[in-house]
């Protein structure tokens, strides 16, 4: 998970940065508009900055989940006694491959959009940051669950959220600052809307989260046959709403720039074998990272998985640093401290006992939030249903 989780968002920045021949435009001008904002303009030779199309990509991935999903299930009927009696008649009733997978198109949906405003946000800021800024999903899950799941925070809870806030602060802020310096600096003005947009992207994912949260609480899918048919619908749905994406145009000083331009993402993949290859790992590491996410929900505790999620952003930071496409700031180390403070109190991994209080009222749970992968919020159909609700009373984490 550490390892696919680390190689999904290098991938990701470096697809982004390759650059290749695309087709050829009125005074090379930029075919959409994130090669525009980013300087691609009069380049013959352009990034790849497509990230609907990337987002589309991402889908493949996805949807791999669904083979895995189908040879488990295989496996499950052939060795029954692997499985106890209760599960194995409730995949045998209801878990038909195809049974309720329609009710994934709307988290599907939500996930498009998210996934696709990320990407965008990434074409324009730094891996490190925008590995950083993927926690602001704390706050609006926490948000989400307060307004439509109409939970009660406590005062760790809310303290823990500021944290998080203030952590999301310094991080954005020392990109913004150092944004205008060094060999591969990026304007500021595409840092601070890069910025932006990675952390509106959070509000979909949390929308999201919640949305699949009374999906599976209703249907109880297990995680790969979820995150497969989300991966199908996702796929199906932005390769035809990436005609219209074409249509939109946004204007981009002196000319107007289209969302997406699938067309033009496809010959520069045609054009360069480094775009198949990070393409090829990017799908690759989102399919292994669902489903070693579902091992590792089963198999680690949460401080566990605290800990490869820190990690993690470490791991991008080092390689980003290392391959030259950023600079190391001291500064960030501050707002990386803030976020796992929060992200800690927030699911009792860190407590404060002389400041806050921590005992639960009869018939409450311990609150969560949902972790920016969703494998963590669905159990596998490998647990039975006493493990599985004790997997979902396990305080989940955001990926920090």
């Amino acid at each position: 998970m550490f390892i696919s989780g680390t190689l999904n968002t290098i991938a990701a920045a470096w697809a982004q940065r390759t650059t290749a021949q695309g087709k050829v435009t009125d005074d090379n001008l930029s075919t959409t508009i994130w090669g525009s904002l980013e300087g691609d303009d009069g380049k013959s030779i352009r990034a790849f900055n497509h990230p609907f199309f990337q987002a589309c990509v991402m889908f493949i991935g996805e949807a791999l989940c669904l083979i895995a999903f189908c040879i488990k299930r295989a496996r499950d009927k052939r060795n029954e006694e692997g499985v106890s009696a209760g599960l194995l008649s409730k995949v045998k009733a209801n878990e038909g491959i195809f049974t309720n997978s329609i009710y994934f198109s709307l988290p599907a949906m939500l996930d498009m959009c998210g996934t696709g405003v990320m990407n965008a946000g990434l074409c324009l800021t730094y891996a490190s940051v925008f590995q950083m800024l993927r926690s602001a999903v704390v706050v609006f899950t926490a948000l989400f669950s307060v307004l439509l799941l109409k939970r009660k925070l406590k005062m760790f809870h809310w303290t823990a959220i500021g944290f998080v806030c203030l952590g999301v602060f310094v991080v954005g802020y020392v990109s913004i600052e150092y944004s205008g310096s060094g060999d591969d600096a990026k304007p500021t003005s595409s840092v601070m809307l890069g910025n932006f947009l990675v952390v509106v992207a959070q509000a979909m994912v949390a929308f999201q989260m919640v949305v699949e949260e009374k999906i599976i609480g209703k249907y109880g899918a297990p995680a790969l046959k979820a995150v497969g048919f989300e991966g199908i619908f996702g796929f199906v749905i932005l390769a035809i709403l990436l005609v219209p994406l074409f249509y939109i145009n946004v204007s981009g000083g002196a000319n107007e720039f289209p969302l997406e331009d699938a067309v033009d993402a496809l010959i520069q993949v045609g054009n360069s074998s480094e775009l198949k290859v990070s393409l090829t790992c990017y799908v690759c590491s989102i399919a292994f990272f669902n489903f070693f996410g579902i091992s590792v929900t089963k198999a680690m505790s949460a401080s566990h998985r605290m800990v490869l999620d820190s990690l993690r952003t470490v791991a991008v930071l080092t390689c980003s640093v290392a391959l030259g496409w950023e600079q190391f700031h001291a500064e960030q180390l501050a707002g990386f401290f803030f976020l796992l403070l929060g992200t800690g109190m927030y699911n009792e991994i860190v407590t404060f006992p002389a400041l806050f209080d921590y005992t639960q009222e009869e018939g409450e749970g311990r609150e969560s939030f949902v972790m920016a992968h969703r494998v963590d919020s669905m159990t596998s159909n490998d647990n039975d249903d006493s493990n599985a609700k004790k997997l979902m009373n396990e305080p989940l984490l955001a990926s920090v």
